[in-house]
């Protein structure tokens, strides 16, 4: 039976982030489900502002864009700057553009959401940026959604932001409604 593969991206460059804690923490409920999993952290995904051709000479873009292509599942991670996504997930998407084959762009996946910030307000509304952008990428969003409004109040272990059960949920949506390739 094949396994589901799901890619993990952290939309920020603060080292031990909620938003990586996050993306680690939601790729071990994954793997626990059985399901594959690759986690980008925000250093990771430091690529120079997108231009076409780049991702062809420069190692670490053609890792993401491989993994990506392989992708049943994505799950997007992002801090709350001003309300909107960062700027650093952001180019690492547009990336995305570079992205062909049978599959083009994020094709028929299905991308579960996260934003992470300090209240509600600007994190409902990088929840919806986040489901504009997988549209946009020809992406399923999951129906639920997840904000982590509290982010500062967090302890190493705990589920982010108290919303472990939002998370789970969102995560099964990822697995459920992600096309799994039939086995050869």
């Amino acid at each position: 039976m094949p396994t589901s593969h799901t890619v993990l991206i952290s939309g920020s460059l603060r080292v031990k982030s909620t938003s990586d804690r996050t993306a680690l923490w939601c790729a071990e409920q994954l793997q626990e489900k059985g399901a594959t999993t690759r986690t980008f952290t925000g250093g990771e995904i430091d690529f120079p502002f997108y231009r076409p051709g780049l991702s062809g000479t420069h190692p670490g873009l053609r890792d993401f864009l491989d993994e990506l292509g392989r992708a049943d599942g994505i799950v997007l991670v992002s801090p709350t700057y001003h309300g909107t996504v960062s700027g650093l997930l952001k180019n690492a998407l547009d990336y995305v553009n570079d992205l062909d084959g049978p599959r083009p762009f994020l094709d028929g996946r299905t991308v579960g959401c996260v934003a992470v910030g300090a209240g509600t307000q600007g994190t409902a509304s990088t929840l919806a940026t986040l489901r504009t952008i997988s549209h946009a990428l020809r992406a399923w969003p999951t129906p639920l959604g997840v904000v982590v409004p509290h982010a500062g109040s967090l302890l190493p272990g705990d589920p982010p932001g108290g919303q472990g059960e939002r998370l789970l949920a969102m995560l099964g949506q990822v697995l459920t409604l992600s096309p799994v390739p039939a086995a050869v």
